[in-house]
C-alpha cells in the first residue's frame, strides 16, 4: 500500500518537473529560432556583416580569368 502511495507521489512530482522544463525548454527553442533569424536578416547588412561575420575580413581579392580556349 505504502508503495503504490510513493509511486504515485514520485510520479506527480515527475510530472510537476517535466512540464516546468518541457516549458523552459520550449521558450529557449523559440528564443534561440528568434536570434538566428534576427542575425541572418543583420548579415544581409553589408555595414553590419563586416562586424558580425569574421570570414568576410580575410576574403581575397576574387580572381577573373577570361573565359576563352
Amino acid at each position: 500500500m505504502k508503495k503504490a502511495k510513493d509511486d504515485e507521489i514520485y510520479t506527480e512530482l515527475f510530472l510537476t518537473f517535466s512540464d516546468k522544463a518541457e516549458r523552459w525548454f520550449k521558450r529557449s527553442l523559440l528564443v534561440l529560432l528568434a536570434a538566428l533569424c534576427l542575425f541572418q536578416l543583420l548579415l544581409r547588412i553589408p555595414e553590419l556583416r563586416y562586424v558580425l561575420a569574421s570570414a568576410d575580413k580575410y576574403e581575397g581579392v576574387p580572381i577573373h580569368r577570361e573565359q576563352g580556349n
